[in-house]
């Protein structure tokens, strides 16, 4: 039975579209262009939100719905895909619409099936009919990941919630997410603007490829947008992405690839003090860029008392994203998150992005339930109204391929405070990498290390650190007593005798306490 939610909604987002074009134009991702185009043309109207019932569930509730044994699309099949949906209700208050295309092409809209849920186990005081007033508001993707270990359908990637998406990779646990698109987050006076995927479109899998296709359309107040997903499971699951954007007015900070994640607190801390058993806690420990000219920059995250933004100016990146580096589980001890099986996220653009910088949000939390780590490309001319804005880029999640990104890496960052001079901190630069590892202690190795102009840079050795067989930097940062702006740090390892660089970049931000 049709939903009356479902049928409102569909009046508001299809007026735009002839009668029956669904059944007899085969879907293209042209098509949804030329949609989200017209769409952009009129003012955006939002989804009607889901019944009261719904939007009042809680937590455990909200669980409480499951997806049904036989449930969801092509269970009955032998396809290397199958999809099942998330139900509207708690925070998900907003119904999607779906659509299924099929082997010619032909998309034809996916009602809402009660039937591919369990309700069970659902409690509530308020009469509820699932067949009036249930809505779908997202979908997960799963795929034999480890049939060569006997094992059936696992979960490798999940759409809910705004433009939100995660994927997962073999041996891997949810942690950080991907976005669609990020409005305004760093915007001095305009909130942030979070636009939603409205609806769906999901190619039905042949019987052998490696991918399952998946279209969408988002819409906000500011921008419309179509999205075209070629998803390929795998040790490093990954995401090419096709976008075109039609903005309906200027946005002055616009974030292309987002990646949200979560860092509470780790090795370099050392002034933030947490009631917690673990030595760290956190879903990415580090930003990863390199830039046009191929020099690698590793930005250590950290969680201040104060929101901080860093931009790095990098037109036409080769790649970023946010990483899970240490995958040591003695530096984690938590048995139940497994934060050293979360994986990194890679953003590699395909062509060139122009002008612009990566950027990189550090919001201050005390729970590690909250997201707080932001970064996307922004680029640096905001897209103009009534212009196409076209762009391509592939997001991978990572757990055993991470040394090819940065190969001779920073492995650790530590901080400590020096008790005779309150103003003066002792940082500790840990480098590894089978480049660096080779070179002997007396090797011709230093570390070249810069300061912002409110930094003072004393005491720098560069040495081998003999139990690593990479190389350790310590330095001491001095500040002017009262100073309170950030003071921005960078250093790398550089051959004494040729100049060659002979690491990443480690940069970092050092905020004093406030």
């Amino acid at each position: 039975m049709r939903s009356t939610l479902f049928s409102t909604s569909a009046f508001l987002l299809f007026t735009l579209i002839p009668t029956g074009v669904f059944s007899q134009t085969p879907f293209s991702f042209d098509f949804l262009k030329q949609r989200a185009g017209n769409l952009a043309k009129r003012p955006c109207q939002p989804t009607p939100p889901v019944a009261p019932v719904l939007a009042g569930l809680n937590y455990d509730q909200y669980r409480a719905i499951r997806p049904a044994e036989a449930g969801g699309l092509w269970k009955d099949e032998q396809l290397p895909f199958r999809v099942e949906f998330h139900h509207a209700g708690y925070l998900f208050t907003k119904p999607v619409r779906f659509y299924l295309i099929d082997e010619k092409n032909i998309a034809r809209p996916l009602e809402f099936d009660p039937a591919f849920f369990d309700y069970s186990n659902l409690v509530l005081e308020d009469e509820f009919d699932p067949a009036k007033s249930g809505a779908y508001a997202g979908f997960r993707i799963l795929h034999p990941l480890h049939a060569d270990e006997g094992g059936g359908y696992d979960e490798i990637g999940s759409f809910l919630g705004a433009s939100y998406f995660r994927l997962v990779g073999r041996g891997q646990r949810y942690g950080i997410s991907a976005r669609g698109l990020a409005l305004n987050v760093v915007h001095p006076t305009e909130r942030e603007e979070f636009p939603d995927f409205v609806e769906f479109w999901i190619k039905k899998p042949q019987a052998s490829p490696g991918f399952l296709e998946v279209y969408a359309l988002l819409d906000s107040p500011s921008v419309t947008g179509a999205y075209h997903f070629k998803i390929r499971p795998g040790s490093s699951t990954s995401a090419e992405t096709r976008v075109q954007l039609n903005f309906r007015k200027k946005v002055d900070s616009v974030g292309l690839a987002p990646l949200t994640s979560m860092f509470w607190f780790g090795e370099n801390s050392t002034e933030n003090s947490f009631p917690d058993w673990r030595p760290e806690v956190h879903d990415s420990d580090g930003l990863l860029f390199r830039t046009w000219n191929d020099e690698v920059v590793w930005r250590p995250l950290y969680n201040h008392r104060l929101i901080r933004y860093s931009f790095f100016n990098t037109p036409d990146p080769k790649g970023f994203g946010l990483m899970q580096r240490d995958r040591d589980f003695q530096n984690y001890q938590d048995l139940t998150a497994t934060y050293h099986r979360v994986p990194s996220a890679w953003i590699e653009p395909k062509g060139k992005w122009g002008e612009g910088s990566v950027a990189l949000v550090e919001l201050p939390t005390d729970v590690e339930a909250h997201d707080n780590i932001v970064s996307f490309f922004q680029p640096g001319t905001s897209p103009s109204p009534g212009e196409p804005y076209d762009y391509a880029y592939t997001v991978s999640k990572k757990l055993e391929d991470e040394a090819e990104l940065s190969a001779d890496r920073v492995t650790a960052t530590r901080i400590g405070q020096i008790r005779e001079y309150p103003d003066t901190r002792r940082f500790v630069v840990d480098f590894c990498g089978p480049g660096i590892s080779s070179i002997p202690a007396d090797g011709p190795v230093f570390a070249e290390i810069t300061s912002s102009a409110n930094g003072y840079i004393t005491e720098n050795q560069c040495y081998k650190n003999v139990v690593t067989d990479g190389w350790r930097i310590e330095f001491k940062l001095d500040t002017d007593s009262g100073n309170r702006d950030p003071v921005e740090l960078r250093c790398f390892l550089k051959n004494s005798t040729t100049n060659q660089i002979l690491s990443e970049t480690w940069s970092y931000q050092w905020s004093p306490s406030i």
